[in-house]
């Protein structure tokens, strides 16, 4: 672990008040390299003067480091949770395995630590991590518990774009949240009253008067922002969720939904001395867009349908290499085939059908314990999307990217044509379709979420979940039909029991598995006859979550259950 940014100014341990009463916004410090700590933890935070606020942070008391991966590199993670609670870490956006994806089935008791490991996958891009556990995700994140992530690749550093970190290459998260009388975090994000950035209200940022890139990320609960400059200055728009954009996309409006992410470029070339304020216009979300207004008029919150002020920027000298200019080109989104493609449909309901709280996904509930649909690594999808409620949602899928091919019918704009992993599927009837295709990694037994990332609507079981089975050739995941089986199963006494019935003599073992694959315990049973066998494993100290049991009868593979450990 390597923490790179101890010389900038501001941090989310010192706030100092300017002398107009704004906040400059804290730049999170960097965390690097092949082995990464993390240590989720409750705390307080002095967010509005005078009162002390609890909340929860990743290595600090509020929100958490920005991780920088390359591209090609393999992390480790130690994830050490402080809290009283059990949590998981979902890597939004990342490409990784089932059981590295920190869903629901991932948890981390209070006192332990989850390791996941995994290789890099992805494209650079502005992405970001946060908890998951089911009926808790809400909360968690509310109180604080969201940061960066970004990567880079050769691609994108062959490019004259601004990357010095929090001088030229700034992120932002823009949380609305509710907060009572005493300044307490409210858990209800129907009644949001305030705006964060980076943690603080009223912020501001001090940006050289050359290219800026600023790292847009929506870590609402609930609420869409509708950026742009009270001038309605123009910028760039030069990266989605996942990936570069074909080209910068000139615009004076963004539109982003809770879990979006957004890279534009400012020219601030000229601007010495000027003061610029982001704003959110809410008056320009369509009907039906949290923020603006719902379908049958009014309002939820006091800053809905409303045009405020979001952020200061203040512009000061140019660096000594700014970057002036922009590429007109940037990458090559090259989209999947659309030629013999599976299709499935995905349909958002409410109930009763004017309802804005009980949603549902093809009139299901999440349920832990069932599988939705199943798919095949390597294998083309096309997911037809539709929404029949009164809301707009955004859907997020875990675990791959991909490319939305229409909205209501239609070509999507141009800034909505790279890689995804949040599409906002328009109400009353409204449609998407995309593609996508889980190259990767297949897993027979662990799934990955598909769900709405309005955070109550998640929690509200408005989620489901799919295996992605290891491809035909079998050169991935675990195919093998079990020859034995486990209970109880889950498991939380630490003792687990197994029937197993041996097809010949032969020296029995069993390997337990974590998600990364790794060894964690080993059992020699020594020599057994052909018959069938009831033992017992001893699992006491495990970690919480999900892992994979293989036997073997003289060196050759019987089969492999999967445990949960809770």
């Amino acid at each position: 672990m390597k923490l790179l940014s101890k010389f900038l100014v501001c941090s989310f341990a010192a706030m100092a008040v300017s002398a107009f009463g704004q906040i400059p916004v804290p730049i999170p410090p960097v965390l690097s390299g092949p082995v990464i700590d993390l240590t989720v933890q409750a705390g307080t935070t002095v967010i509005y003067p005078g009162f002390t606020t609890n909340t929860i942070g990743y290595n600090g008391n509020f929100l958490g480091p920005t991780i920088v991966l390359d591209a090609g590199q393999q992390v480790q993670f130690n994830v050490h949770n402080q809290l009283t609670d059990t949590t998981t870490v979902h890597w939004h956006g990342l490409n990784v395995s089932p059981a590295n994806d920190g869903s629901p089935h991932v948890i981390i008791k209070a006192g332990e630590t989850w390791s996941p490991a995994f290789p890099i996958l992805d494209k650079a891009a502005t992405y970001w991590y946060h908890p998951h556990p089911h009926g808790k995700t809400m909360k968690q994140v509310l109180l604080g518990a969201a940061g960066f992530i970004i990567v880079r690749d050769a691609e994108e550093a062959a490019l004259n774009l601004p990357r010095t970190y929090g001088v030229d290459d700034v992120p932002l998260v823009f949380q609305f949240k509710t907060f009572d009388a005493q300044k307490q975090l409210v858990m209800d994000d129907e009644a949001d009253n305030a705006v964060l950035v980076n943690g603080v209200v009223d912020g501001v940022v001090s940006s050289p008067a050359q290219m800026v890139r600023y790292r847009l990320l929506n870590g609402s609960s609930h609420r869409f922002f509708n950026f742009g400059f009270a001038n309605n200055k123009a910028f760039h728009q030069i990266s989605s969720d996942a990936g570069l954009l074909n080209a910068p996309i000139s615009m004076s409006r963004l539109i982003l939904a809770p879990g979006e992410r957004a890279d534009i470029i400012v020219d601030l070339s000229g601007e010495q001395g000027n003061t610029l304020t982001l704003k959110s216009f809410g008056t320009g979300l369509p009907q039906g867009y949290p923020g603006g207004t719902m379908m049958m008029g009014g309002t939820m919150g006091p800053l809905d349908n409303t045009d405020f002020n979001v952020l200061t920027i203040n512009v000061v000298a140019a660096t000594a290499n700014p970057v002036m200019s922009m590429p007109s080109t940037l990458t090559n989104n090259v989209v999947w085939s659309q030629s013999g493609a599976a299709t499935r449909s995905l349909g958002f309901t409410a109930q009763p059908m004017m309802s804005m709280t009980n949603f549902f996904i093809n009139g299901l509930k999440y349920d832990m314990e069932t599988i939705n649909f199943t798919t095949e690594q390597g294998k083309t999808e096309i997911w037809n999307i539709t929404n029949q409620t009164m809301m707009a949602h955004p859907l997020h899928i875990h675990g791959n990217h991909f490319y939305v091919l229409s909205v209501n019918g239609a070509t999507p704009p141009p800034n909505e044509r790279g890689r995804k992993d949040v599409v906002v599927v328009p109400p009353m009837n409204g449609s998407v379709k995309l593609i996508t295709k889980y190259e990767n990694y297949g897993d027979a037994d662990m799934p990955y979420m598909y769900h709405c990332h309005i955070l109550s609507h998640e929690d509200g079981g408005m989620m489901g979940q799919f295996i992605v089975n290891p491809a035909a050739s079998g050169t991935s995941g675990v195919a093998e039909q079990p020859t034995f089986s486990v209970s109880p199963n889950p498991v939380s006494t630490g003792v687990l029991n197994v029937d197993i019935s041996l097809p010949k003599a032969g020296k029995l073992e069993f390997s337990l598995l974590d998600g990364a694959g790794r060894t964690v315990r080993s059992f020699d049973f020594g020599e057994k006859t052909a018959d069938n066998q009831a033992l017992v494993l001893n699992i006491s100290g495990l970690a919480s979550g999900i892992y994979l049991l293989e036997s073997h009868l003289s060196g050759e593979r019987l089969g492999v259950v999967k445990v949960v450990v809770q």
